[in-house]
């Protein structure tokens, strides 16, 4: 008996694309505290874009660096980040691995971190969390005291 499709070549997605980006950011949070506290970030992140066989857009990959500060009330606090964001095209989930936020008193320690893995939709619904998530469980008390002034 012989085998078939041994020697047949298969089907190949096309080639993955890389892409740096680099800038910074402002924003304000009125919500997480009650007050306004601005969020200021430099960023790094490189990208892979991944693709079907048929040339569309599936997947993408991206390691993130966030480094920054949040500031209110006279008070700044050192607020960096490290983590992997995947999304994907076909089913609309959200992937983050890693530290997305970790803001600490300078010499006295930690007040916020959101450590770990999450899965969300489109829409920011929760599908998966895994880790130490302060912000996502409301555990915000250090930090809000801390920014309080």
């Amino acid at each position: 008996m012989g085998l078939v499709g041994v020697n047949a070549p298969a089907a190949l997605a096309a080639a993955p694309a890389f892409q740096h980006f680099q800038g910074s950011f402002t924003d304000v949070d009125s919500q997480t505290c009650g007050f306004p506290i601005t969020i200021s970030q430099n960023f790094a992140s490189d990208v892979q874009f991944f693709y079907d066989q048929q040339g569309n857009l599936i997947r993408s990959l991206a390691h993130i660096q966030l480094r920054g500060t949040d500031s209110a009330n006279g008070v700044s606090l050192p607020d960096t980040a490290d983590f992997t964001h995947t999304f994907d095209f076909t089913t609309g989930i959200n992937g983050d691995l890693g530290v997305t936020t970790h803001v600490i008193i300078p010499n006295r320690g930690t007040v916020l971190t959101d450590a770990g893995a999450v899965l969300s939709d489109e829409q920011g619904n929760l599908l998966f969390v895994a880790g130490n998530h302060q912000v996502i469980s409301g555990d915000v008390a250090a930090y809000c005291a801390a920014l309080a002034g």
